[in-house]
């Protein structure tokens, strides 16, 4: 079993964070053109959000990463 601080298995979330950004940002069209500026606004986060988490998920864990890359040698 894997440790929690162990990096290798974050596919899963990746997946996630993946499939919830393509289906919010595939509403926004929709949404915003039936409904308004609102909720479009919130297809749009809901979108972009879960894509800026993986980013910011994968720099903030680049400097572990690195520090055990460093350990191995």
């Amino acid at each position: 079993m894997a440790e929690p601080d162990d990096l290798r298995n974050y596919a899963p979330r990746a997946v996630v964070c993946l499939i919830i950004g393509i289906l919010g940002l595939a509403a926004v069209p929709f949404v915003g053109t039936r409904w308004g500026d609102f909720p479009e606004m919130i297809a749009l986060a809901i979108g972009v959000l879960p894509l800026l988490y993986l980013a910011l998920f994968a720099i903030f864990n680049l400097n572990r990463r690195l520090t055990n890359l460093e350990k191995r040698n």
